[in-house]
């Protein structure tokens, strides 16, 4: 008796798994758990702010290298100095893109500073501001050798500087511009206000950029000075507009 109840109950146990296999098949079986992406179009800071920083340290390198040394054999001895005045044009070349490219790398810093998260159309524009930055030291080359004669030449590297920075300066803008439409990417206490009235700001020089260029054809020195004053103003103002962030007790400077 004591077997057939045994026997019985093992019949039933074998029973009972077999019923629970069948059940739990592939498409009965619960799914598992899909990891949840977060984020998936909004990256940190670091990277973008760490990649534009390489980008900008070379392109500032390049330029000394349009700072040529006088051949020996052109110069007649004791006509060193003249030689190096002879290119000051060269000087002044290197100094407005210079200060354009670091001035541009200061409000770059600040522009990270206020940025909690970069999305997709944030990193294009970037991008396409590099792509100015590492562009700026060809033209800087241009204008360093063909100034000083003058003519059709001088008038055509001074203007493509100029449309190279004017080109240079329009992502900057529409950066601002997606962050006022977009002020959740900034950090806590700015709002599109903020980003408004920094688009404002970097909106300034593409105009004067214009005006150059257009001079340029006919002016080309008086144009190179332009270029160079923008770039005195940008300095000034590298640490942006002075407007109070939302809830923030402090200025935004």
């Amino acid at each position: 008796m004591q077997t057939d109840t045994v026997r019985r109950a093992r019949r039933e146990a074998r029973a009972t798994q077999s019923t629970t296999s069948r059940l739990l098949t592939p498409a009965t079986m619960p799914a598992a758990r899909e990891p949840v992406e977060t984020e998936t179009r909004l990256s940190p800071t670091g990277r973008v702010e760490a990649f534009s920083d390489g980008v900008m340290a070379i392109a500032i390198t390049l330029l000394v290298l349009d700072l040529k040394v006088p051949p020996l054999d052109a110069v007649s001895p004791g006509g060193l100095v003249d030689a190096l005045l002879a290119r000051w044009a060269s000087y002044v070349a290197y100094l407005a893109a210079f200060l354009t490219i670091g001035i541009i790398w200061l409000n770059h810093r600040t522009l990270v500073d206020r940025i909690a998260r970069f999305d997709a159309r944030l990193h294009w524009l970037n991008l396409m501001l590099l792509l100015g930055v590492a562009t700026l030291p060809w033209p800087t080359a241009l204008v360093a050798e063909y100034v000083q004669r003058g003519g059709a030449g001088a008038s055509a590297a001074t203007a493509l500087y100029g449309l190279i920075a004017t080109l240079m300066a329009l992502p900057w803008g529409f950066i601002w511009r997606h962050l006022a439409d977009r002020p959740e990417l900034l950090e806590a206490g700015y709002d599109a206000a903020y980003a408004r009235a920094e688009w404002r700001r970097g909106f300034i020089g593409m105009p004067i950029y214009a005006i150059a260029t257009v001079v340029a054809l006919a002016l080309p020195l008086v144009a190179l000075a332009l270029y160079l004053g923008i770039a005195l103003l940008y300095a000034v103002t590298s640490q942006g507009v002075a407007v109070a962030p939302t809830g923030a007790t402090g200025g935004a400077s």
